[in-house]
């Protein structure tokens, strides 16, 4: 079985990207998405650019501000200009984003991201939010530049055609209490259904900003120790997981479309 081991939400905070840091160096994480919006972004990307790893857009709707201009995408953002909250938009009854604004907001990030690392994402993806709207502009912006969109929580299409699973946070009302070590030996039969596996990590230390800003506090430093600990390297290395990152998989679709 192959398995990705994915790291979300560099660039969120200064702390959340010493967190993937060692979760990168010191522990089995190849593939990192990048918040461009976010004041930490250039931070973040410096301490992981030499490191050999796929490095995608966490594509972010929810959190700061937003790149764009917030009197053009008002659906997406609060009375001061900053991007509605995640919890808020899960709140909603109706889908309320707009599909259009969604993509300018996208490509104002995805145009970021080049202007930060001076290339493509290695992956395409979001961030917090389950909008239909949302994976909609994603998957526009993706194919107006030929980018690897990737969705392996929330699309069923996408799991389906590369044969990818994902493998995300327990249902719990409080995930900063689950723990990792009890809870991976749990979805093993679950993982043996599929060829490939995405196991989805939110690694990074506190700080002010994270405790002000997320509701994921307490889970970032249990993660980024367990990605890091024995336990967690044996546990890969004794059920014979072979981990490959989204570049295996990009390379292997762009190989089908060339002999298609």
């Amino acid at each position: 079985m192959k398995v990705i081991i994915r790291a979300d939400d560099l660039g969120f905070s200064e702390g959340v990207n010493y967190g993937i840091q060692k979760a990168c160096r010191d522990g089995l994480v190849s593939n990192v998405g990048l918040m461009t919006n976010m004041p930490s972004a250039r931070h973040g990307y410096q301490l992981v650019k030499d490191m050999n790893i796929a490095l995608g857009q966490h594509t972010n709707i929810c959190v700061g501000r937003p790149l764009t201009d917030p009197r053009l995408i008002p659906s997406l953002v609060q009375e001061n200009g900053e991007f509605c909250s995640s919890s808020e938009i899960r709140k909603r009854t109706v889908d309320t984003i707009d599909v259009r604004e969604c993509e300018l907001e996208i490509e104002a990030q995805y145009k970021q991201f080049r202007i930060i690392t001076g290339r493509d994402p290695d992956y395409f993806e979001c961030h917090a939010v389950k909008s239909q709207n949302f994976f909609i502009a994603l998957k526009n912006v993706a194919k107006r530049y030929h980018l690897f969109y990737e969705n392996v929580i929330f699309d069923k299409e996408f799991e389906q055609k590369y044969h990818l699973h994902g493998i995300g946070l327990p249902p719990l009302d409080d995930h900063n209490l689950y723990d990792p070590q009890t809870y991976f030996p749990t979805v093993l039969k679950e993982m043996e259904q599929y060829d490939r596996n995405v196991l989805i990590f939110h690694p990074g230390y506190l700080d002010q900003y994270i405790l002000t800003h997320s509701s994921f506090t307490f889970i970032r430093p249990m993660e980024c120790e367990f990605l890091c600990s024995d336990w967690f390297k044996d546990w890969i290395k004794d059920n014979h997981f072979e981990l490959i990152d989204f570049r295996d998989v990009k390379d292997e679709d762009m190989s089908l479309s060339v002999g298609q």
